[in-house]
């Protein structure tokens, strides 16, 4: 399994994310580049965590209808969360939300239709995240031509 490890120069202000992989190598954050209010406003782990879910999700999606015969157009996605308080009273994100639109010729809406029953279900990750979270999936087809 892929290892991220991670560095923080404290004389540079810089975040070193080693991910490992062969399409992104590293990730690095400058923070000497932004004010400390800004940086504590970022939200850069719930950005991660957006990111990380789009990432998977998609990608399993594609996969699918690829491998079912259908050729895809585009692909347009976003992912958000919501947080709520604890009985702790402590924040936590009780749900990701997942509004995913594919643009496919409409001869393929059958296979887009098994597909979607499928990823109702989830991803690895997202699927993962359900034992923590509510997750919601908003998933439509474009037909294009």
């Amino acid at each position: 399994m892929p290892k991220i490890t991670f560095e923080r120069d404290m004389e540079k202000g810089i975040d070193t994310y080693n991910v490992n992989s062969v399409i992104l190598p590293k990730i690095e954050f400058n923070f000497n580049a932004v004010s400390d209010e800004e940086r504590n406003q970022d939200h850069t782990g719930q950005r991660f965590l957006c990111v990380a879910a789009l990432a998977c999700y998609i990608n399993t999606f594609a996969n699918s209808l690829k491998r079912n015969g259908a050729e895809i157009k585009f692909i347009r996605a976003s992912a958000d969360t919501e947080k709520e308080k604890d009985h702790a009273m402590r924040t936590r994100y009780s749900v990701l939300i997942l509004d995913v639109e594919i643009g496919l010729e409409e001869k393929y809406r059958d296979i887009y239709k098994k597909v979607e029953e499928n990823m109702l279900d989830g991803s690895l990750l997202t699927y993962s995240l359900e034992a923590g979270m509510e997750v919601e999936y908003n998933l439509s087809m474009v037909a294009v031509d």
